[in-house]
């Protein structure tokens, strides 16, 4: 069986907003079991500032371990999606 990806669109506001879209974010994670969808259990995030600065947060059910993983199978599939769409 195939399981196809459904695309949230959430660029009800600003997109450039972090604030906004982290919100947009929030409320779609909890509009998620009412709507039917398979249930959000964590979520990793990473902070970059205008010097450079790096901050890795993972929220929810997640080790360092896991986000270590998450974030690699993000990159991977960011990688087929540049690959796909040729950007």
């Amino acid at each position: 069986m195939t399981h196809l990806a459904e695309v949230h669109t959430i660029y009800e506001t600003n997109a450039r907003s972090i604030p906004d879209m982290l919100r947009q974010s929030a409320n779609s994670i909890e509009s998620e079991v009412p709507e039917g969808f398979s249930r959000t259990t964590a979520m990793i995030a990473v902070q970059l500032t205008e010097n450079g600065d790096i901050q890795v947060y993972g929220w929810g059910q997640t080790t360092t371990i896991h986000a270590l993983g998450v974030l690699h199978a993000g990159a991977q599939k960011i990688g087929g999606m540049v690959l796909d769409t040729g950007e």
